[in-house]
């Protein structure tokens, strides 16, 4: 099996990015350690699109008719993953999307390896408004995830009794909040939901909030996008004590995930550890084992073999599979900032995946062992 790998480990997405590489390179270090796919080691073709969405599908292109790829596990942000598509059909391969995202999609060559928002945004939601309060100010990046979710927001608050009170939307690196910041302290929000992506905006976004004058305390941001590797370019007097949503944090108690954890920085090198960098590591796994199963790597017989593997060593702390509309199972978390970590204060159970979920019902919660509907 040769998997290509496409990521921006170039420009203003390379931190993270590269982060995620390391997630899929320790998967395929661990395969090929036990013997490999079908008797060979896992080859591995990586191409940096240098954080460049136009230049995303040059890298399917490449990986395809140069390298001679089985499949590609790359893409980060819904921008990427949106200019893949058209490469990855004309190629006939399949891509596993490591990134949880805004859903509203379905493709037969594509595996969803992050959640849809409705296995993480009700509960979040939900618990927002029980726990921070029920005035909501959302600012994003303007691009598609964020818009879309704020979308999915809108269409909970009436049920929950929030009201949203402000929705603004900045360039993705942009760093200058002043004016975003001046229209918060005029709607008085009780929380800030952020969906801001990069590095650059998340660090600037917190601290200009800080500068403020805003805290934790009296108006917390409840993000869905700030990692713990965002974490680290800020003060911890900054970050501390706002919150996140994630199917993953590093803080897990587990013996698999500190096991990953312990991997990753010997393997790798690498310190931070994410939910979508989860995603490629789980990816890489379930592409091995659908292999397996099928004995054979053509695109096809993968692809059917993909919906009946079960991966049960994910971080995650809930077994990794497929549905039949090639969304994955996954559980949700809520954690709080902490020293420039998050630590675990609320556990969801997995739901099933709904591409298109209309935010009318909250989704039913799905067995992790059986994939099929828990007893409520």
């Amino acid at each position: 099996m040769k998997l290509g790998m496409l990521y921006s480990l170039s420009g203003v997405q390379a931190e993270m990015e590269q982060s995620i590489l390391d997630g899929a390179m320790l998967a395929v270090h661990q395969i090929n350690a036990r013997g490999g796919v079908l008797g060979c080691a896992i080859e591995v073709a990586i191409y940096d699109d240098q954080s460049e969405v136009s230049s995303t599908a040059r890298g399917v292109d490449h990986l395809c008719r140069v390298e001679n790829v089985d499949a590609i596990v790359g893409g980060y942000t819904s921008a990427a993953r949106l200019a893949l598509i058209p490469a990855i059909h004309s190629n006939s391969t399949l891509l596993m999307y490591p990134t949880y995202f805004e859903g509203e999609e379905t493709d037969p060559r594509i595996f969803y390896c992050g959640a849809a928002p409705n296995q993480y945004v009700a509960d979040y939601l939900a618990w927002i408004a029980d726990t921070l309060g029920r005035r909501v100010y959302v600012v994003g990046s303007d691009y598609i995830y964020p818009r879309v979710l704020s979308e999915a927001i809108r269409r909970l608050a009436g049920r929950l009794g929030i009201e949203v009170v402000g929705d603004r939307y900045s360039p993705i690196g942009e760093t200058r909040f002043e004016a975003i910041i001046d229209d918060i302290a005029a709607k008085q929000p009780s929380v800030v939901i952020s969906n801001l992506v990069s590095t650059d905006s998340t660090t600037a976004f917190y601290t200009q909030y800080h500068l403020a004058g805003f805290t934790a305390e009296t108006t917390p941001i409840a993000a869905t996008v700030t990692t713990e590797l965002d974490l680290a370019h800020m003060p911890t007097e900054v970050s501390d004590g706002h919150y996140m949503v994630a199917t993953y944090f590093s803080g897990l108690s587990s013996g698999v995930n500190a096991d990953y954890r312990r991997q990753l920085l010997e393997v790798r090198g690498q310190v931070w550890s994410h939910a979508v960098q989860v995603g490629a590591f789980n990816a890489v796994h379930a592409l091995a084992l659908a292999a397996e199963t099928a004995g054979s790597l053509d695109h096809d017989d993968l692809s059917r073999a993909l919906i009946g593997i079960r991966f049960d060593d994910s971080p995650e702390g809930a077994p990794f599979f497929f549905r039949a509309n090639h969304y994955s199972a996954h559980p949700a978390y809520i954690g709080r900032a902490e020293h420039g970590r998050y630590s675990v204060i609320r556990e969801f159970d997995a739901r099933l995946p709904d591409p298109w979920w209309s935010g009318s019902d909250f989704p039913a919660a799905v067995d992790p062992a059986s994939g099929r509907l828990a007893e409520t």
